[in-house]
């Protein structure tokens, strides 16, 4: 936000023939080039930040956030010396993306025509029923997706339910104390509480208007690092190819889903980190998602930022240092979290730019009760690559809720933008 507004008072100052601001950290969050300009989207051949000098990166680096990292993990070092996870074991339960962020995306935010067409884009309107029972017509497909004139859309709904999500949505709240998840007291409710009531009541409203799956993420399976384990099934398996759009199919199908948000925090665990890239990559591999013919959509709920690859080229093997920023952990990107603890920018946005290819839109939602500037900048990488922001040309492109109400919101909006056939 900063950026934008920091160009439009320059531009503005052209315009009235002033003087323009010198470039320098109270004008520029960039770089400065030689020429004194600043540099706002940092590249390999002008990396920086704060309104400091632009510096060249050497060949075998990139620039991320500010700095040049990459090129010098020798030996594969990712996961640190023999396995030494003296990271404090499962600090990944207590945190998953709570900083860092890339510039990463653009491109793909074409935006606009996702509210033509049909009326699931009309505000609102997701939560009307009635007409759907009348007439049986549903039941010779088509026209379940809340009366529009084309078929059911599919929408995988992949939800983040990393530890993080146990956090109080108020941290210090006058009733929380250092309360996590269930134990936090009604007075002082969490993310994950906040999860599942908004997921109930947006599949309430939005019974029969998609054919809904559902898939969490981390799974349980065993992974290195611990915590960090993507999906690779379905909560709730998405309707097959060959399953019409019938009213008692997709209410159904539904119900289903609705059946399973409620264990989210009992019989799906919410903890540790946050393999965001990994679970985008096997939604890509579902059939409904690849199968061309109806509306395709990921409604990616998260409350941090992506971490969990120890592919990540950004790690503690990099000399210099990544800036502290982006170690999600805290210190502890080390051992066996010195790759997976840091922000996975780069994958995660193109796992998103895969499913683009395919057809599929992702639309992305944040839980959050504050925005770092890590944040914001990745998830926008992401919301542009998924060819669905919220907002083309807005400063923020994803959509950002703080609590159980305006994240039910998010997520009707967010089912319209990516039902459009």
């Amino acid at each position: 936000m900063r950026t934008f507004v920091m160009l439009a008072v320059v531009t503005l100052a052209m315009a009235c023939g002033r003087p323009s601001i010198p470039c320098g950290p109270s004008s520029c969050t960039g770089c400065c080039d030689a020429s004194g300009q600043c540099v706002s989207l940092a590249t390999a051949s002008a990396c920086g930040s704060n309104g400091g000098a632009c510096l060249q990166c050497p060949a075998s680096q990139s620039c991320q956030f500010g700095a040049c990292v990459g090129g010098f993990a020798t030996g594969g070092g990712s996961s640190g010396e023999g396995g030494g996870s003296s990271s404090t074991g499962g600090g990944l339960a207590s945190g998953g993306g709570s900083a860092g962020g890339s510039s990463l995306g653009g491109g793909l935010a074409t935006g606009g025509g996702l509210a033509s067409g049909g009326g699931l884009a009309t505000g609102g309107g997701l939560a009307t029923g009635g007409g759907l029972a009348t007439g049986g017509g549903l039941a010779t497909g088509g026209g379940g997706a809340g009366g529009s004139s084309g078929p059911a859309p599919d929408v995988l709904l992949l939800v983040d339910v990393s530890g993080s999500m146990n956090a109080p949505l108020i941290q210090n709240g006058p009733t929380c104390g250092t309360c996590s998840g269930a134990t936090c007291p009604a007075t002082c409710p969490t993310r994950v509480s906040a999860l599942r009531g908004a997921l109930a009541s947006f599949l309430q409203a939005s019974s029969g208007r998609a054919r809904f799956g559902l898939t969490t993420f981390p799974s349980s399976q065993t992974f290195t690092p611990t915590g960090c384990a993507p999906p690779t099934s379905e909560a709730v398996e998405m309707l097959t190819t060959s399953t019409p759009d019938s009213l008692v199919a997709l209410q159904t199908q539904t119900t289903a889903v609705q059946t399973a948000v409620t264990g989210i925090g009992s019989t799906i665990a919410v903890t540790g980190g946050t393999p965001t890239a990994g679970a985008l990559r096997f939604a890509a591999t579902l059939t409904p998602l690849g199968t061309p013919g109806r509306g395709r959509g990921v409604v990616l709920v998260t409350d941090g930022l992506p971490n969990c690859n120890p592919s990540n080229q950004v790690s503690c093997m990099n000399m210099p240092l990544p800036p502290a920023a982006l170690c999600t952990l805290g210190a502890n990107c080390v051992g066996q979290y010195c790759a997976a603890g840091y922000v996975d920018q780069v994958a995660t946005v193109q796992a998103v730019a895969a499913l683009r290819a395919l057809g599929v839109r992702t639309s992305v939602v944040v839980l959050s009760e504050a925005l770092s500037p890590e944040l914001t900048t990745v998830m926008n990488a992401m919301a542009d690559e998924g060819g669905a922001p919220v907002c083309p040309a807005c400063a923020q492109r994803f959509a950002l809720a703080n609590d159980e109400a305006g994240l039910d919101a998010a997520l009707r909006s967010a089912l319209a933008r990516v039902s459009a056939p």
